[in-house]
């Protein structure tokens, strides 16, 4: 292959568009031609001598499919290498930024190092390769979109944040380490492989494709289930062939296999392989069991979840936050009765993020429909003081299932356009 080599000489901390940097653009270009390719700064454009050296040229291979782009050193400001190539290959030696491969439709990506969130976003086919650990959003579809990825295959040998293959349509993503939440979120179809643990909702609103999950998952989602106990043997052919070319296998000696997501689709065609050794809770006949009582000083431990029925959206949504009717309905946190009583049956509770590091008090109301351990708060400027984000990159709000600690107290509850004033700021 014709090799092209950039020798990164960029240093400073705004991000480039490198989305010019693929064989397709390459193929045919002198060392001088290369030089000049435009990338975007912020609003202005320069010349791709500005931030590379560059060696070599695109002009003695008979296609673009022979041409081989090396970015020798590690790229963390530069974003879109590769964006929508269709043949040849790009290799970084070291880490690179966001949107690396997104909307890719050939070729081959190979990164020796970790990348970040929107890694092959998109994309349609080709390969990519990262021997590091990867961002959020794998394989996934942009703020707006609906569809992820709609072919081809990622393979990423340490870990994956959250939203890994959210949306994903057709391909394969295999993650050799771990993951974090909302792993195959609106999946229709493809193949997501974790060879390590999972923290929580993987698969939900999943319609259909398939997820092999190698280790434990912290917390399950409720919406799968008919399940059957399989061994390993017994796990459908065509998802070995898949898998074990790139490093990966079915290395327990039994799975579950569930279908779903029932809490979304009436007959969802959605399944999932899941570690019976790695697992064995689910094996479990009881049914559901109830969260641990754990204090921390005078705070339980608690599950936070915010929504609104259609009246409290009504309020929420279309009302005035300065109105004492505003408060009145979203200014609450909804205890199990048993939980209250944990609590000493207080007027007002104290609701607090996992570090301590935000808190706001609300009137505390028991409610028979909220599960133990578990708490609501209307989704309101109350509840989005304490609600964390689901990740940096994405900054998605964990509006259902994060950790929170609650504890009675006799402190103020605080005026809507106060906390807006002071909080948000």
């Amino acid at each position: 292959m014709g090799e092209i080599i950039l020798t990164p000489k960029y240093d400073d901390r705004f991000p480039v568009e490198c989305d010019m940097i693929t064989p397709d653009n390459f193929f045919g270009k002198s060392n001088e031609e290369i030089q000049a390719v435009k990338l975007w700064k912020s609003s202005v454009q320069y010349p791709l001598s500005e931030f590379f050296d560059v060696k070599g040229d695109g002009q003695g291979t008979e296609s673009a499919a022979d041409i081989h782009i090396i970015i020798d050193g590690t790229v963390p400001k530069m974003k879109l290498i590769g964006y929508s190539m269709t043949t040849g290959k790009i290799t970084v030696n070291g880490d690179v930024n966001y949107h690396v491969g997104c909307e890719m439709k050939g070729g081959e990506i190979e990164v020796n190092g970790n990348a970040g969130s929107w890694a092959g976003r998109e994309m349609e086919g080709g390969t990519i390769i990262i021997h590091g650990n990867a961002g959020d959003h794998i394989g996934g579809s942009y703020r707006g979109k609906w569809e992820g990825m709609l072919g081809g295959r990622i393979v990423i040998d340490g870990n994956a944040g959250s939203s890994v293959g959210d949306g994903l349509v057709k391909g394969t993503i295999i993650v050799k380490g771990n993951v974090e939440a909302f792993c195959g979120i609106r999946q229709s179809g493809g193949l997501i492989y974790v060879g390590g643990d999972v923290l929580r909702t993987i698969g939900v609103e999943m319609k259909k494709g398939t997820i092999i999950v190698e280790g434990n998952i912290k917390n399950f989602s409720p919406g799968f289930f008919e399940q059957t106990l399989l061994k390993s043997n017994e796990v459908p052919s065509e998802l070995y062939d898949e898998i074990l070319p790139y490093g990966a296998n079915l290395y327990s000696k039994s799975y579950i296999e569930y279908k779903g997501d029932h809490a979304f689709f009436n007959k969802p065609k959605g399944k999932m392989y899941v570690s019976a050794n790695n697992n064995e809770y689910l094996l479990s006949c009881e049914g559901s069991t109830d969260r641990p009582i754990e204090f921390k000083g005078e705070a339980l431990k608690v599950i936070l979840n915010t929504g609104s029925t259609i009246e409290q959206g009504r309020i929420i949504k279309g009302g005035d936050k300065y109105s004492p009717e505003y408060k009145d309905v979203c200014a609450v946190c909804h205890i199990h009765p048993d939980d209250y009583q944990l609590l000493g049956k207080p007027e007002k509770v104290k609701v607090s993020s996992p570090d301590g590091n935000r808190s706001v008090v609300v009137r505390a109301e028991m409610k028979d429909n909220v599960q133990r351990r578990n708490i609501f708060i209307p989704r309101s400027v109350w509840a989005n003081v304490i609600v964390d984000a689901q990740s940096v990159n994405s900054g998605a709000p964990i509006y259902k299932g994060g950790e929170a600690y609650v504890q009675p107290t006799d402190d103020e509850i605080l005026e809507a356009p106060y906390i807006i004033e002071q909080q948000y700021k």
